[in-house]
């Protein structure tokens, strides 16, 4: 009777790598370990396994009969083993990139209704912006506006339009009269373009400053430091609890929010669930701005289309 599955390990080793020395490297063992096991097993089963040459270990009839039942063993034992350490694909987290700023302001506070509403899924959220390299990652979706080429072989969903306001604090809005600050943001350069003639109508820009994050041009505009642009996703919440005004509504500024895959979304559950409860969550929060704010620009029609770029 054999031993022990440590024997078969063993003796599968030597059986592939035909010499003992060899075996031993392999297992993080002494050669002399190896040979013990070998003639242990052998003396067990009453028949040699192996002949013995100057340099090499070739099987015999009865080991070539121990191999091959050996490595069914082994091949059912890992194929059994591999259900309980590898989760299905709808066991496994959903992992999503998301801008830093959309994660921090709207997406995490929202999650409590995405857990409540599908409790099965995790998220695995990961703050990045730009280019996405599925290949490289383990990014199951990755959120994103439509301000670079995403490169081909991505499917594609556009989720919300980008609709943007001038924000800042309540005090500061009161206060300010003529001369304004405003706030720029180097992720945005162009943020303000669509914008800046409408504040010119209104007041003399006196002075501006520049972020490196979209997050801090926000947080130095409820600081009462000057003006910023922010996305109406990304100011929802500070409007609702009065840290942040928008004195002249919001706009659609003509770019989108879309949601970018390796495969297509309607073939893993996850991926469709997390996408139709976005769209849902980004509509109504832009339809409760909307409510109390002059809002020009629509929705994006049939967005939920999807494509392969």
């Amino acid at each position: 009777m054999i031993r022990s599955l440590d024997a078969l390990r063993v003796f599968v080793a030597v059986a592939q790598e035909k010499n003992m020395t060899l075996a031993a490297e392999r297992l993080f063992v002494t050669p002399g370990a190896v040979s013990k096991r070998i003639k242990d097993l052998e003396q067990d089963l009453g028949a040699p396994l192996f002949d013995r040459q100057h340099n090499s270990v070739q099987l015999t009839t009865k080991g070539n009969e121990l191999y091959r039942v050996s490595q069914s063993l082994f091949d059912t034992l890992s194929s059994a083993l591999s259900t309980f350490e590898q989760p299905t694909a709808s066991d496994a987290p959903l992992v999503v990139s998301c801008e830093p700023t959309i994660t921090m302001q709207w997406l995490i506070p929202r999650l409590p209704d995405f857990y409540a509403r599908h409790p099965e899924i995790t998220l695995h959220l990961f703050a990045a912006g730009g280019p996405v390299d599925f290949l490289a990652s383990s990014i199951d979706l990755a959120l994103r506006r439509d301000d670079f080429a995403w490169g081909p072989d991505v499917f594609t969903c556009r989720v919300a339009d980008e609709i943007t306001g001038v924000v800042t604090s309540p005090g500061l809005a009161a206060s300010a009269n003529d001369g304004w600050t405003i706030l720029h943001t180097a992720s945005r350069p162009s943020a303000w373009a669509p914008w800046r003639a409408r504040v010119q109508q209104k007041a003399r820009i006196d002075r501006e400053l520049q972020f490196e994050h979209f997050y801090l041009s926000l947080q130095a505009a409820r600081a009462g430091l000057g003006f910023a642009l922010g996305s109406i996703y990304m100011v929802a919440d500070q409007i609702e609890t009065g840290e942040l005004v928008a004195p002249m509504g919001f706009i659609a500024d003509g770019s989108s929010y879309w949601l970018l895959s390796p495969s297509s979304i309607d073939d893993d559950d996850r991926k469709r669930l997390f996408r139709n409860w976005l769209i849902d969550a980004l509509d109504k929060t832009s339809q409760a701005q909307r409510a109390s704010h002059r809002t020009t620009g629509g929705p994006a029609e049939g967005r939920t289309h999807e494509k392969s770029s």
